[in-house]
């Protein structure tokens, strides 16, 4: 079942990134806005699964929508944030703007940058960028996994309640666990740079950048319940 899903996964990204390429602006933003809810509906299905301790990917469920959509305003939220907090250091230390997620998968670029800057600024632009990544993230995940857990959307911003949940954790452990993850999605962003495979495995490598993402989150969050 879940190996049926994943190919699921990857065809359904494969067809919506050939209906983004021929369509015009408008209808490719259409396009966009919902692949972005249906797959942080489904998303959030799978973290429930995961949470209950059911770690395979669910039927997709339709009830879930508006769960995805508040998870989309979540993500965008706290992303919003957290790109403002980096772009404000990008800038401080003479560096393009950028996303985490892209230094993580564009690994070979990200190498590049820190070598042609300043040795220092390379190195606390890296530290403060990190810090910024970790904390950001680990108050988001935890407000989408709260979420899909049947908590109530507006305390997926109290974050007294979330730094709760995270102590629990532990910082360290959460810290550990997210390097992990981070690890997997380097590897898999190396495919990107395969020429011969780019296309099947860029689109196999996203499926289960989703899979990662979405269990990663089940589990770090299934450890508050014990």
């Amino acid at each position: 079942t879940n190996k049926k899903r994943t190919v699921i996964i990857a065809i359904s990204t494969l067809l919506v990134a050939y209906l983004i390429a021929v369509l015009g602006n408008i209808y490719s933003n259409i396009v966009i806005a919902i692949y972005v809810v249906i797959y942080n509906s489904y998303g959030m299905q799978f973290t429930r699964e995961v949470i209950d301790g059911r770690e395979f990917l669910p039927k997709f469920d339709f009830k879930s929508i508006p769960l995805g959509i508040k998870a989309s305003i979540i993500i965008s939220i706290y992303g919003g944030i957290q790109a403002l907090f980096l772009y404000g250091i990008s800038l401080l230390f003479d560096f393009p703007s950028f996303e985490m997620e892209e230094l993580v998968l564009k690994l070979p670029e990200t190498i590049h940058q820190i070598y042609t800057h300043n040795p220092v600024h390379s190195l606390l632009f890296f530290v403060l960028s990190i810090i910024v990544f970790y904390i950001t993230i680990f108050f988001m995940e935890i407000a989408l996994a709260q979420l899909a857990d049947g908590g109530k959307f507006f305390d997926s911003f109290n974050l007294k309640l979330i730094k709760g949940y995270i102590d629990k954790i532990g910082w360290v452990t959460y810290a550990t666990d997210y390097t992990a993850v981070l690890l997997i999605l380097m590897v898999l962003g190396l495919f990107e740079f395969v020429p011969v495979l780019n296309v099947v495995m860029v689109t196999l490598s996203y499926s289960l950048f989703f899979i990662v993402e979405f269990n990663a989150i089940g589990l770090i969050f299934r450890k508050t319940k014990t």
